[in-house]
Parts: structure tokens; C-alpha cells; sequence
């Protein structure tokens, strides 16, 4: 019996002379990155390009039709006469910038039982070398020996040797021989003796059927195409664009050729598409229409925890349209299998997205547990169900080849046997997709015993399949990936920014009656491409993010003029008067801002009053002495070291101490995570670190309204600068902070240890909020030892707590009843300048009596974000609310109905786990009120009643209401 070795260089040899024909042709050079050549297809032809450096688009007479990249160099070619254009990108694959290459390309016939014969060969080496069971290996190696007996070696040419030596690599050392053949030795010739192949496969098949008989197929597999393409990450926005165009063109090439399903989520790709090559789109609805193409939700393959609910709500509703638009259908599945860990409310979103199920690979990247289920059901916050499935837990991953090693892993990791594999093949990140030897693998595998059997019929079939069982309630954290929540500062800030700006916008153009439709779907969509899963989490290149914050700071600006317009005219127009406006959906009495001096105002729900400061009676004070500050307002005495440590917070109110031990301690922590430097956190990241003191601070306000005090802490080579600041009347601290970050491989974070006696905290997620365990009881509390959060998290006993509120930070630990945000993150890879520009933001304390529901944090958390607005008008109105909501319901959107412009919607959702009746006024009679799915397409049965300009709706726990009204 031949060794696996020696099978395998007798099967390379086979590959060889499946390459009939085989001549070099000569591209001839249009430019630096374009060239032509004319070839004639005569029936499974193929150019076969060696040697290119850089990323291609292969049109066939002018038209888009494959990509050359390293996993794409055989280039079928049709019947008849064909001029073959390539286009070459300098970036590789995965972004490694070339100078540019067409390499050297072949012709060639390929003769289809050698290559196959190949393929199946191949395959039973894979599965020998993968298994332990010997009296299957050794069936396996005796029928590949006897099918290799009748496709004897013959001859092979010295052009053969040359494309294979640069094709594989393998035992056999194809290299060094084609190095050895320097003369024209006419020995070497290609074989022409070509019906033993044929005969060598059928011999092939009949034994493996044998073996089939013999041992059995394991369980049931359901492939998928797919092509992973990053919207940016180690390449910039515009060469996506590119990479999208060829991977199309190839994936509809190849399915004119073979029967199999292909899915691509990100509505975005096709939108470039329509544009880019209105034909190549037009072939796609084609396949859609005929289910080979599958569609799958959201605008890009976004990131689930740092985004709002809103967004999420936009990704679903722009993308669903434009399918249904363009496709004349929706997508089903919500195809996440590369994003960074998926919040709680995640199911109960998608469900109002329309869509019916929900997939991922990232799940099997936990660094410490095991994640249990392949197929189960994703409860919500509000208790809906969402099927969803874990695949690729193995070999490949979402990136799988179809070799028989990856099958067998991901099968023997398959937890619930009894239900169907989902197994994605295609080569991704950098894009491509399926190859024709994936196809061919694909085959052989059916043909192999203790395998499973192969469907390529893709996702739509598999979730028809399932019957999920299992149950899981609750985020799907990822255990890895912790530092994504932090790098980055000003993507971060910016996102944060740019979804409140869309708010206000939104909300006041509305009530102005200035909306436009057309103008908040491309602002909003450049948001949602920015908060793609490499973009936002700061895991991208520098060139991606000079884009990036260009875009985000455009937008801001765009909409806080939208903003300020629609405003200006609610009150008149432009004039000598000062109105204050208020978007949050409850009445406010807070400090704002007017000729650079703070004045206390009121404002209604979402409304304006005129500029009427009233008195502040209890004043806060400022005083120092040698070592230290005293602050002291209505609410606290609080001491302050001279080194910018909060020494004691005591609440007059509640009579009691708020920390057990110093807070704001700033303490910076040497990461040097490896490869993943952006995105990771080490675990072992505390024990390099040291404190950061302030070296210099100073009282810059004491006029009784205010008190603040600057503190400088320089360290290193950097530089924070921390102004801490208590207002009277406000139970509110902010830390207003800038950031001079300098230093490299260092996470900051800030530590308050607050003397409270919690299990659990509590931070918002989008469109709710979620309750975690802050002890490390379990591999599971231990392994969640940086979490997301949004605006807010809060540790309460039952009448009394504390809360850290941000404006534009997502990372956190947890740790009993201290809490450390996680401030800068300075990683060398893949943005060596990551957090080198300066920004500021605030992150705010507040204690308050009463656990977190009775302090109404998520409000407080808005209050920080959405701040009081002043405009200039003329209106003899004095005050004025608009919507008025009188339920614990959070008024996220207003935004005029995407098919009715007399309609406008009203988006909702309930956070304290409560239901009841909320009762909503609006400035006009009411004649319709619909409830909707976030499409705006579906009715959500609902009671839902009109009185006046009242509509009156119930709600449930957890609810995330879209109304529709019409007036």
C-alpha cells in the first residue's frame, strides 16, 4: 500500500496534466494597472494567471466578469473569441500594498476527469490525514491506490511543471524541479493518452460507494456560498467598492456554471452595484428571483453593542427597502459572522426588522467558555424568539474551503447532531468568495463515507430545516475582542455625536414641517456605513478614519443646521429673542450655556421656553488649602486631592459616604495583546501599571453656580487635562476631559469604588437596558472582565446608588461595586496613530437616592447627551411643548413615514420592565394611528386608541413601539 506521500505526488502529477494544451500568452499594456489580451475559449478553457501582484477585475469584452486574486487565478473562459481585460488594484488581499503586477498568463484546456480526479484524490488524503481510525484509512488509501493504478504517470511538459510549481505546495517539490529542467529536453511533453483519467475516477467513485455502504454518511450538511468582504478594515472605503465588483462578477459567473446558493449581507454593496455596473445588478435580481442569490439584512455588517437602538432600527429599515425596492422580497436572515459580540435586545430588534433568523461564527472565538449551542432560540428582553445558529466552529470558519478536514471538525463540534450543519465556504475578508474547487470539493465530499451528506442549497433552506430547541436569554458577549470598545477615542466620540445630531434633526424638522426625506436617508447612511464592524470599533487603518471623521464631522455639522433651521422657524424666525429647546420627551430643569455664562432654565417635553433664568438659591462653593479641595452644594461635601483623587463624596441627603476607597484613580495599564492590538485586551492587562497623578491644578470657576477645578496630569510623554466640575442644585459631577495621548500599548482607565453592597449592575443597550453580575463567580462572570455600555451604568442597593454617565465611551469593568471606564486605548496595530488627536468628552457621576428605576438613570443619561439648545427667534409665544408622553416611555425618534409625508412616526421603548397605558399629546388632531415593525411596512397588533390630539397605547415589558400618525 503507497504512503499518503506518495499518493499525494502522484496526484500533483495529475494536476499537472489536467492543464491541455498549455501555452504562455503576453498582456499588452494599456497602463499601469490596466492590460488586455485576445483569446479564443474552445470549450472548458481557462487563462491561468501566475505570478500577479495586486487585486484584479477580469471584464470579458468590456464586461465585469471575474477577480484575480491569490485564490482566483483560473479564469474560465467562454466558447468563441473574447478580448480579456484586467484592472489591478495595489492592494492584495488582506490590504498588504504591491507595486502592481499582471503576472504571466497561460491558456489552457482543462481536462475535467484529471482535475476532479485530483480534487476527490486530495480530499481522501485530507480526511486520512484527519482521522484515527486506521481500517478506514486503509480502505480509503487502497481505493485511491487503485483508481491512481489506471491513471499511470506517462509524461508531463516542462510548462505544466512551471504553473504547478507556482499554483501549490505540497510534499512533492514541484519548484525545485522545474528549477533542475534548463534545457529543452523534448522528453517533456504533455501526456496525450487522456481516457485513463475518466476510467481512473469511475474506478474512484465505485470504491468510495463501497466504503459508503460500508461505513455510513454522519448527519446532514447545508452549504452556503458567501464572501466575506470588510466594508473598510485594513483597506480604504473606495477599494470595497472595488473588491465588491469583482467578487460579484465572479460569483455570477460561477453560478451560470454550477448549482449552489450564494448570500451577501450589506445593502450598501449593492447600492455601488447598481451604480458601478447596472448590468452585472441586473443579473443579480435575476439570480435573487431565482433563490440562488440569498439577501441578508442591515446596511453593513454593523457592530451590535456601541450602536443606539436607532441605528440599528435605520440598518434594518434601509436595507429591507432597497431589497424589496429592487429584489421585490426581504431579506430572512440577519448574517453577522464576523461582528465583535451582539447585545441583548439584538432578537427582539431583528424580529421588528422583518427578519426570521439570525447567524454568527464569532461566538466560537471565546478566549475562556465554550459556547453551548449551534441551534437555539435567542430569547429577548421582551421574551420574543429568534432562531438563530452558531456555525463554523472549526476548520474555515465563516472562511471555509470545503476540504474534508474542515468538514470533519466542524462536524465533530457540532453540538446538536440531530439538527443539520450550516457550513459557509468561500474565501472572505479580503472577499472572492467560492472557487470552482470548492464546488468540486463539495462534490467529492458527498462521495466520502463518514461524512455528511452535502446540500448546497444555502441559508433560506436551513432555517426552513431547524427546529431549535435550546434557549438563551441575553447578550451574546464575545470573549475577545474587549479593547474594541475603546480604541479609537474620536470614533467613538464622533458616533456618539452623530446619532444624537440625527435625532434633533429629525425631531425638529418634523415639527417645522422642513423635513427631508431624501436628505436624512443619505446623512443617515453615511453613519451606518461608519459603524461597520472594523470602522467603529477602531480596528481599521488610518486612511479608513481620515475618511471616516470627515464624514461624521460633515454630518454633525449638516444636522445641527437642520436642527437649528427647523427650530428658528418654530419660534418665528430669526429675531432678538432667546428661546431654549428641549428634545427629550420630559420637562428639564437644568444649566445651559447663553453668551458664555450659565443660567438655569425650564423647558417642556419637547418644546421651548423663553430665555427666563430663575434664581439659584443654594449656591456651591469652592475652597483649598494645602493638600486638598472642598466642593460643597445642596447635596454634597465632597474632598479632593491636589492630585485629582476623589477622596470623599458625602450625600447630605442620604447621610452616608458614596465611595469606600478613592475615586477617579486614574490608572494607565501596559496592553501588548499580539496581532489582534487594536481589538484586544489582555487578560493579565493589570498586571503592568501605574498610577497617573495630576502634576498642576487650580480653581477656574467659584461664582456660586458653578465650581470647578483643573487638573493637568502629565505623564510619559502624554498629557490629560480634567476639569471637574459641580453645579448648585444638581446632583450631577461631570469630568470633562481632553486627551493628549502620545504613548503607545496603554489602556487608562478611570476607578470609582463606591460603598454600596449590589451584585448587579445595570447600563443601557440599544432600545433598553441590561443587568449584569459583577462578581466572578463562574468562568463566565470571570471571562466578562471588560463589558459594553452605552451612556450609563449604575449600581443600586434598594434605596439608594450611583451612577458613572458618559458622552461618548463604551468600555467598562465591572468588579463588585467599583467600576473602571475604560478612557483611551493607544494600540501600535492596525493604526499606529490611533487616539493621537486631541478630543474631549465628559463622563459624570451621579449618586442618588432611590435604586436606578426611581432615579430614572436612563433619563439622566439622555439629560448629559442630549443637551439644551438655545436659538435666536421672534415668537410672542413663551413656552411651548409639542409631544408630551406621559408614561416611562423613551421617545427615541420623530421622523416623518417613509411612504406618507402627512404621516409622521414616533418611536418609543419601555426600559423598567413594566407595562401599562402611555398616553401621547401631540400639537395637532389625530385621525390615524397605526402601530408598526421598523420597516414602516407591517402592523404590530396593538391597542392603540385616538382621542383629540391624544393617542392613547398599551405597552408590554421591553416594548419598542413604532407609531405611525396622521393628522
Amino acid at each position: 500500500m503507497r504512503s499518503v506521500n506518495e499518493l499525494e505526488a502522484r496526484l500533483i502529477l495529475i494536476l499537472g496534466n489536467s492543464f491541455r494544451n498549455l501555452r504562455q500568452l503576453r498582456w499588452n499594456l494599456e497602463n499601469h494597472n490596466k492590460a488586455y489580451l485576445e483569446v479564443e475559449g474552445k470549450g472548458n478553457s481557462y487563462l491561468v494567471i501566475v505570478d500577479h501582484k495586486g487585486s484584479g477585475l477580469i471584464r470579458l469584452n468590456g464586461k465585469p466578469y471575474f477577480e484575480l486574486d491569490r485564490y482566483h487565478t483560473l479564469i474560465p473562459i467562454p466558447f468563441g473569441s473574447h478580448k480579456i481585460s484586467l484592472e489591478l488594484s495595489n492592494y492584495m488581499d488582506f490590504g498588504e500594498k504591491v507595486d502592481i503586477s499582471p503576472g504571466i498568463p497561460f491558456y489552457t484546456e482543462i481536462d475535467s476527469n484529471a482535475y476532479r480526479l485530483y480534487i476527490y484524490g486530495s480530499q481522501i488524503l485530507d480526511l486520512i490525514r484527519s482521522i484515527n481510525d486506521n481500517e478506514v484509512k486503509d480502505d480509503l488509501s487502497n481505493s485511491l491506490s487503485k483508481a491512481l493504478g489506471e491513471a499511470y504517470f506517462e509524461s508531463i511538459s516542462k510548462e505544466q511543471l512551471f504553473v504547478l510549481s507556482k499554483l501549490i505546495r505540497t510534499t512533492l517539490d514541484v519548484s525545485r524541479m522545474i528549477q533542475e529542467i534548463e534545457d529543452p529536453l523534448d522528453v517533456y511533453k504533455e501526456d496525450e493518452n487522456r481516457g485513463k483519467y475518466e476510467r481512473a475516477l469511475n474506478v474512484l467513485k465505485s470504491e468510495l460507494s463501497r466504503l459508503v455502504n460500508k461505513y455510513g454518511k454522519r448527519g446532514e450538511l447545508v452549504g452556503t456560498g458567501h464572501a466575506h468582504i470588510d466594508t473598510a478594515w485594513l483597506w480604504p472605503f473606495d477599494e470595497t467598492r472595488r473588491k465588491v465588483l469583482r467578487t460579484f462578477s465572479t460569483i455570477l459567473t460561477l453560478l451560470d456554471k454550477y448549482d449552489f446558493h450564494f448570500i451577501q449581507s450589506a445593502a450598501i454593496y449593492y447600492e455601488w452595484i447598481k451604480v458601478d455596473s447596472p448590468e452585472l445588478f441586473e443579473r443579480i435580481k435575476e439570480k435573487v428571483k431565482e433563490g440562488k442569490w440569498e439577501l441578508a439584512a442591515l446596511y453593513v455588517e454593523s457592530d451590535a453593542n456601541m450602536v443606539s437602538g436607532e441605528s440599528l432600527a435605520r440598518q434594518f429599515l434601509y436595507s429591507q427597502r432597497f431589497y424589496l425596492e429592487n429584489f421585490g422580497r426581504i431579506a430572512n436572515i440577519l448574517w453577522l459572522p464576523d461582528t465583535f459580540g451582539f447585545s441583548a435586545s439584538l432578537p427582539q430588534i431583528a424580529k421588528l426588522g422583518g427578519v426570521k433568523a439570525f447567524a454568527t461564527h464569532k461566538v466560537f472565538w471565546n478566549d475562556t467558555n465554550a459556547f453551548p449551542f449551534n441551534v437555539f432560540q435567542w430569547v429577548g428582553p421582551n421574551g420574543d424568539r429568534l432562531p438563530a445558529v452558531t456555525f463554523g466552529h472549526g476548520k474555515g470558519g465563516y472562511n471555509s474551503d470545503f476540504s474534508a478536514s474542515s468538514v470533519l471538525e466542524q462536524y465533530n463540534n457540532w453540538a446538536q447532531k440531530d439538527q443539520p450543519i450550516l457550513y459557509s465556504y468561500g474565501y472572505g475578508d479580503g472577499g472572492g468568495g467560492p472557487n470552482e474547487d470548492m464546488l468540486i470539493r463539495a462534490e467529492a465530499i458527498n462521495l466520502l463515507p463518514i461524512l455528511p451528506k452535502v446540500e448546497l442549497s444555502g441559508v433560506n433552506n436551513y432555517i426552513q430545516r431547524i427546529v431549535p430547541v435550546e434557549e438563551w436569554r441575553g447578550e451574546l458577549y464575545l470573549e475577545t475582542h474587549r479593547g474594541v470598545l475603546t480604541s479609537h477615542s474620536k470614533m467613538k466620540l464622533l458616533n456618539r455625536m452623530a446619532e444624537i445630531a440625527l435625532r434633533e434633526a429629525e425631531l425638529w424638522s418634523t415639527l417645522a414641517r422642513t423635513y427631508d426625506k431624501e436628505v436624512f436617508t443619505k446623512l443617515w447612511k453615511v453613519v451606518l456605513k461608519d459603524q461597520f464592524h472594523d470602522v467603529l470599533p477602531g480596528s481599521a487603518i488610518k486612511d479608513v478614519y481620515k475618511v471616516a471623521y470627515q464624514e461624521l464631522e460633515d454630518v454633525i455639522n449638516r444636522a445641527n443646521n437642520i436642527a437649528y433651521e427647523a427650530m428658528q422657524k418654530l419660534v418665528g424666525g430669526n429675531g432678538d429673542k432667546t428661546f431654549v429647546f428641549n428634545s427629550l420627551s420630559w420637562d428639564r430643569e437644568e444649566f445651559v450655556e447663553v453668551n458664555g455664562k450659565l443660567v438655569k432654565v425650564k423647558v417642556p417635553s419637547v418644546g421651548f421656553s423663553l430665555l427666563e433664568p430663575f434664581e439659584v438659591r443654594d449656591k456651591v462653593t469652592v475652597s483649598e488649602n494645602k493638600d486638598e479641595y472642598l466642593i460643597e452644594n445642596k447635596y454634597y461635601r465632597i474632598r479632593i486631592s491636589k492630585i485629582g483623587q476623589l477622596l470623599s463624596i458625602f450625600d447630605r441627603e442620604a447621610n452616608r459616604e458614596v465611595l469606600k476607597d478613592k475615586g477617579n484613580l486614574l490608572v494607565a495599564y501596559e496592553n501588548i495583546p499580539g496581532w489582534a492590538d487594536a481589538w484586544d485586551i489582555e487578560k493579565g492587562f493589570e498586571q503592568t501599571h501605574f498610577e497617573i497623578k495630576a502634576s498642576s491644578s487650580e480653581i477656574v470657576n467659584n461664582d456660586g453656580i458653578v465650581a470647578s477645578i483643573r487638573f493637568s496630569y502629565k505623564f510619559r510623554r502624554s498629557e490629560i487635562i480634567q476639569i471637574i466640575r459641580v453645579y448648585a442644585e444638581s446632583r450631577r459631577i461631570d469630568f470633562i476631559t481632553t486627551l493628549k495621548m502620545k504613548d503607545r500599548e496603554l489602556l487608562i482607565k478611570s476607578w470609582f469604588n463606591f460603598d454600596l453592597n449590589v451584585e448587579r449592575a445595570v447600563s443601557d443597550i440599544p432600545f433598553g437596558v441590561v443587568e449584569r453580575f459583577t462578581w466572578t463567580n463562574t468562568s463566565w462572570d470571570k471571562a466578562r472582565f471588560e463589558v459594553p455600555i452605552q451612556k450609563f451604568v449604575d449600581f443600586s442597593e434598594s434605596d439608594y446608588g450611583v451612577a458613572l454617565l458618559n458622552n461618548g465611551k463604551y468600555g467598562a469593568t465591572l468588579r463588585g461595586s467599583s467600576v473602571g471606564l475604560s478612557l483611551t486605548k493607544t494600540p501600535i496595530y492596525p493604526d499606529p496613530s490611533t487616539d493621537l488627536e486631541e478630543i474631549t468628552f465628559v463622563y459624570s457621576l451621579y449618586p442618588h437616592v432611590g435604586d436606578w428605576k426611581r432615579a430614572e438613570m436612563v433619563k439622566r443619561a439622555y439629560e448629559l447627551n442630549v443637551p439644551l439648545r438655545v436659538v435666536r427667534g421672534i415668537s410672542e409665544v413663551k413656552s411651548e411643548s409639542f409631544i408630551r408622553v406621559s408614561d416611562k416611555l423613551i421617545l427615541e425618534a420623530v421622523k416623518v413615514a417613509e411612504d406618507d409625508s402627512n404621516s409622521i412616526i414616533l418611536r418609543f421603548y419601555e426600559y423598567e420592565n413594566t407595562r401599562g397605558e402611555a398616553v401621547v399629546e401631540l400639537p395637532f388632531n389625530v385621525t390615524e394611528a397605526r402601530s408598526l415593525d421598523l420597516l414602516e411596512l407591517n402592523e404590530i397588533s396593538r391597542d392603540i386608541r385616538t382621542e383629540g390630539n391624544r393617542i392613547k397605547v398599551k405597552y408590554k415589558n421591553r416594548d419598542i413601539l413604532t407609531i405611525s400618525v396622521r393628522g
